[in-house]
């Protein structure tokens, strides 16, 4: 049973595995109409995984080593980011 299905009502993620569908495809447009936080998670995953895999070949981090002060930041902005897309959807649903 779908979110949408019980409360009437998208939820905060929905769109988000279509936006990382069309990020993939440079679809960019596409992609941020889906969800603009799933867009945002795209772009971070798409860093973060070759520098994590980077990072184990190594035996430590690669470059820069994380800083939870940055990380706290970064996540904060994709979830403010998303949250106000699904208040966009909600008031335009």
């Amino acid at each position: 049973m779908h979110v949408l299905d019980v409360f009437g009502r998208p939820c905060p993620t929905c769109g988000m595995t279509t936006a990382w569908a069309h990020l993939m495809r440079g679809n960019w447009f596409d992609a941020c109409r889906a969800n603009t936080g799933g867009v945002l998670l795209g772009l971070l995953a798409i860093v973060a995984v070759p520098w994590l895999f980077a990072s184990a070949a190594c035996g430590r981090w690669f470059g820069i080593s994380p800083d939870s002060r940055v990380t706290i930041w970064i996540f904060g902005t994709v979830l403010l980011v998303t949250l106000i897309d699904w208040a966009v959807r909600l008031l335009a649903h």
